[in-house]
């Protein structure tokens, strides 16, 4: 049995026979090894799910430490030098919640929260929303504002967007987000966390009492970083005219 895990949860874990520590979002060479090993476990955030879910065979067990959201869809994301890269693979079959997984930095729990509303903004403004998927936003948007169990409850609603964005998807915000991290390296949810004040103003959301003001200050080339987002199709499936001309409106 293979675990799959991150550098924060290894030393809690014992008795596997195979345990790789993921760092970062896998490259393209994972796809070498892609269904090899038969029982898989992960124990992390999205990163981690989204390898254990390539290397695996069957559904994998999860037990998520972030509010990705990757362990309710069927995708799992890669990366192509700089490209973002999504691969069909089976959601996890079981889904487990263990608090001592759970003690969040500050900046690991902002960003997961970041990467939430993301999925809920993008998921609500989507071609593809369906009342359910709007549902699961909604549910999803109210755990965050509501928050009574801390982190476990910032997972749950990590799972009700997951849901939410395996019927949607995802469009404008995480569209933005690709080529901070593909060609700046800037962490997933650290650029969502970037573009969620404008965007989300922009949508028409008022998510401030969940996100606060987020201080994030980057040096990029903005027309670079638009031109890249608008190369990935998914940035259309948003039911908000995109032009260059309007992001640049709303980014500057």
């Amino acid at each position: 049995m293979l675990l799959v895990c991150s550098e924060s949860t290894k030393d809690f874990i014992d008795g596997f026979d195979k345990i790789r520590v993921v760092k970062e979002a896998p490259d393209i060479s994972i796809l070498d090894e892609i269904g090899s090993y038969e029982n898989v476990i992960a124990i992390g955030g999205g990163a981690v799910i989204d390898t254990a879910k390539i290397l695996a065979k069957n559904s994998i067990v999860s037990y998520p430490t972030t509010a990705a959201g990757s362990t309710e869809t069927s995708w799992s994301v890669y990366w192509d030098g700089n490209k973002k890269c999504s691969i069909k693979r089976h959601k996890p079959k079981d889904v487990i919640i263990k608090s001592e997984f759970l003690n969040l930095p500050y900046h690991v729990k902002a960003e997961t929260t970041y990467d939430v509303v993301s999925h809920c903004l993008d998921s609500l403004n989507s071609k593809k929303a369906t009342k359910e998927s709007i549902q699961y936003c909604n549910k999803a948007l109210n755990i965050l504002t509501n928050q009574g169990n801390g982190n476990v409850d910032l997972i749950r609603a990590g799972r009700e967007a997951g849901k939410a964005i395996e019927i949607a998807g995802t469009n404008l915000l995480h569209s933005l987000s690709y080529p901070l991290t593909g060609h700046y390296g800037v962490s997933h949810g650290k650029a969502l966390g970037y573009f969620l004040p404008k965007i989300s103003k922009f949508m028409d959301y008022d998510v401030s009492d969940i996100i606060g003001e987020p201080k994030i200050d980057l040096d990029i080339d903005i027309d670079f970083v638009i031109d890249e987002a608008l190369k990935y199709d998914k940035i259309y499936e948003s039911n908000i005219f995109i032009s260059k001309e309007v992001l640049l409106e709303v980014l500057i």
